[in-house]
């Protein structure tokens, strides 16, 4: 299991975004536990399919606002979203292939989690300062 936990260094200073923030590390912690126990196919693929759904849900929600306040790093942030996406598809199909495989378990620890957390307190945090300056502290 993936030892992130929430923390003050993770937040963006948004409500919203950082509550969908603490949603991902939390399934991506789920997704980790029901392949570390081998909690059967159902499970995982359950957890994997709630991911793929809810990243595209709280992407939705950022890159909606970069477009409305034509925010300047717009199209780096969305390729980077993108590549999330893709790792995650990609992981649905090995896991379609292989089945809950050490390795994927292993990617999901590593790969993911890293990525997410990187993610969060570079691009989002450089967002959520935008946000700021733009006298935005919330967002619906």
């Amino acid at each position: 299991m993936t030892g992130i936990a929430w923390n003050d260094s993770l937040s963006v200073g948004i409500n919203l975004i950082d509550e969908q923030h603490k949603m991902l590390i939390q399934k991506i912690k789920d997704l980790s536990d029901a392949i570390d126990r081998q909690q059967g196919a159902d499970k995982i693929l359950l957890t994997l399919d709630f991911m793929i759904k809810y990243t595209d849900f709280h992407f939705g929600t950022e890159e909606k606002h970069m477009r409305e306040l034509s925010y300047p790093a717009m199209e780096d942030h969305i390729q980077k979203h993108q590549e999330f996406k893709e790792m995650l598809q990609n992981m649905l199909a090995d896991f379609d292939e292989e089945g809950a495989t050490k390795a994927l378990g292993d990617s999901i620890n590593t790969y993911l989690m890293n990525w997410l957390v990187n993610h969060i307190t570079r691009t989002d945090v450089a967002f959520g300062q935008f946000l700021k300056e733009k006298g935005l502290s919330e967002l619906e």
